[in-house]
């Protein structure tokens, strides 16, 4: 079974980006994801997940790229101060 998607997140894809998944039933019958059913409900309120909930399957974000590190240029041998005579 797919998951669904939260409504409340899905009204407002233009500014929170992607929509949640739906995991719990709230007291009025619709699903939520978590963030909006603790925001409508409160902490009190008892979870109820959605029967058959799968969770979806985790996609890690590429990694970004980094530049190798710049060598530092040495010398291959320390330079000896000259002594002078005079």
């Amino acid at each position: 079974m797919a998951s669904p998607f939260c409504p409340v997140c899905e009204e407002d894809v233009g500014s929170l980006g992607h929509p949640s998944h739906a995991r719990w039933v709230g007291p009025d019958g619709n699903v939520y994801c978590t963030l909006h059913f603790i925001a409508r409900f409160g902490h009190a309120e008892k979870l109820v997940p959605i029967s058959g909930y799968e969770p979806p399957a985790e996609v890690k974000p590429p990694a970004p790229k980094q530049e190798k590190p710049k060598r530092k240029r040495t010398r291959s041998t320390p330079q000896k101060e000259e002594v002078l005579d005079g």
